[in-house]
């Protein structure tokens, strides 16, 4: 997609009041003063976008790739999250998932995004580590803003969310590690969408 048509897309749409359904992403700027919506009946698509993950750093990189998987599956399992889609994208990670708790949510996307940035910056845990030196700490941030998530309603929501999951899984396995700099993939929640919001 043109650049030039997403800055004046965004220029264009930037008068329009997010969705109550969405929360995250570029659109929350400072601290939130309203909460997350979230529900324990419908699905929820989850994205996570890293402004670092490419090249040897990418999340589709071999030395990653399996690990992420691992890891989010297993924390999903811990915290009673059933995941209907993941897509990793190598600069971005869709999910659609379900949860059981809003607690239980909480830890498992902050267990989540920590575990992966370590694995990816090869960053180990602890004060002593975080103490050698706290500005190269705050500079090899992994994650944009914070993640993006969108309530999905099942019927046809969820069926075209699907599609576009099954899209994004194809494009994957096609371009490999480094499928985000060939395509130059718009992501929902954090980049302006021209498509329908229910494809995306």
């Amino acid at each position: 997609m043109d650049y030039g048509v997403l800055v004046r897309n965004k220029r264009q749409l930037s008068f329009l009041k997010p969705s109550l359904k969405e929360f995250g992403g570029a659109r929350l700027k400072g601290n939130p003063k309203e909460k997350r919506p979230l529900s324990l009946k419908s699905a929820l698509h989850l994205v996570l976008k890293s402004k670092r993950a490419f090249g040897a750093q990418s999340m589709l990189a071999k030395p990653h790739a399996r690990q992420i998987d691992q890891t989010i599956r297993k924390q999903a399992a811990t915290c009673g999250v059933k995941i209907y889609h993941l897509v990793n994208v190598g600069n971005h990670l869709h999910l659609v998932i379900r949860i059981q708790d809003r607690r239980l949510y909480r830890v498992f996307i902050r267990s989540v995004s920590g575990l992966i940035a370590r694995q990816v910056l090869r960053k180990q845990r602890g004060p002593e580590r975080l103490q050698e030196n706290q500005k190269e700490v705050r500079k090899s941030s992994f994650w944009v803003a914070r993640p993006f998530t969108r309530l999905v309603s099942w019927g046809r929501d969820y069926k075209n969310l699907s599609k576009y999951m099954q899209k994004n899984r194809s494009q994957t396995e096609r371009f490999g590690a480094r499928v985000s700099e060939k395509l130059g993939h718009v992501v929902p929640g954090f980049d302006i969408q021209i498509s329908s919001p229910n494809t995306a």
